[in-house]
């Protein structure tokens, strides 16, 4: 009797620690828990060049254009039907085998979406096979021909060149916060986006055609507008709009004679350029105007363009 008591008392105090033991292990977090209450870049890992801030649906006819890694292109239609919102980073390539898991690209979107069908309807796809994340206790589709992987819930989707989760700091701390100014600077925009280290970029875009000075400036911001005034059912015409924050009240000024100086190596506002030719065609909508100068701040309205000529542009920092 005592034999037994000993050992049924011994059992249950056993049973005990290990349930104790179980309840006080750290359990692996869901990722997409943290995505919740996640500010609108946090999901993206930092360090990108460009980061882009999209309305689904108000840009829709220049996303139907736009080709993001060769998805196929009904694939992403459907995506887009059920999606409101998109953030996305494009981040520096790299040579060889230094850093393979590092992004390349990483696109962030909100909205609501068929979980079990599109895991059903990837399932039976060819080239998109499941994998478990090294960082996360959730698997993603990845496709190789695509070079994409891709990770969702109900609420969000993930789409990177390696696991969506790997570059990002979701289990452990913010990602990519925007600049201070930005979330006004959007404000009625279907694409708005910054460049860090943007007077890198700009310069490097700028000597591809000869421009023969280089400019000192802090941060670049740009935005496409639904333009006003047009009819709700007529082909939808745009605004791009950039503001170049200079380092100083004083380069401000500066930066607005080299802008003057600049037309002397852009053809005129009446010798139209080919959008085809799409780096040139930028080139001279951006010093074709005078920008109006606030503080330290160049605003510059490129114009108006039509969403296959925004395409074009967007197509010029393409992922392939």
């Amino acid at each position: 009797m005592m034999k037994t008591f000993f050992y049924t008392t011994g059992c249950a105090v056993i049973l005990a620690l290990f349930v104790v033991a179980c309840s006080s292990a750290p359990k692996a977090q869901n990722p997409f828990i943290t995505l919740d209450n996640a500010g609108e870049f946090e999901p993206l890992a930092k360090g990108g060049n460009i980061y882009l801030s999209i309305d689904a649906q108000g840009s829709r006819p220049i996303l139907d254009l736009l080709s993001f890694n060769g998805h196929n292109a009904k694939d992403a239609a459907l995506m887009l039907d059920k999606t409101t919102a998109i953030t996305a980073a494009f981040y520096p390539k790299r040579d060889g085998d230094e850093m393979p898991d590092a992004p390349v690209f990483m696109i962030f979107a909100r909205g609501s979406y068929p979980k079990g069908l599109a895991d059903l309807s990837l399932g039976l796809a060819k080239d998109w096979k499941k994998t478990k994340s090294l960082v996360a206790p959730v698997s993603y589709w990845y496709s190789k021909t695509n070079k994409a992987a891709l990770v969702f819930n109900k609420a969000y989707a993930l789409v990177s060149n390696a696991d969506p989760f790997a570059p990002t700091n979701a289990l452990a701390e913010p990602g990519a916060i925007a600049p201070d100014g930005f979330a006004v600077f959007k404000q009625d925009a279907v694409i708005a986006g910054w460049l860090n280290d943007a007077d890198s970029v700009l310069n490097a875009f700028l000597e591809t055609y000869g421009f023969p000075f280089e400019l000192e400036i802090a941060g670049l911001f740009f935005k496409v507008s639904r333009r006003t005034g047009t009819p709700a059912d007529s082909v939808p015409l745009y605004e791009i709009e950039v503001s170049i924050e200079a380092v100083s009240e004083d380069e401000a000024l500066g930066l607005a004679g080299l802008f003057t100086l600049a037309r002397m190596f852009t053809a005129k506002p009446d010798e139209a350029i080919d959008p085809q030719n799409g780096r040139l065609f930028l080139m001279q909508r951006l010093f074709s105007n005078t920008p109006e100068r606030n503080g330290v701040f160049l605003t510059v309205n490129l114009g108006q363009f039509n969403a296959g000529q925004i395409a074009l542009l967007f197509n010029l920092f393409s992922v392939n």
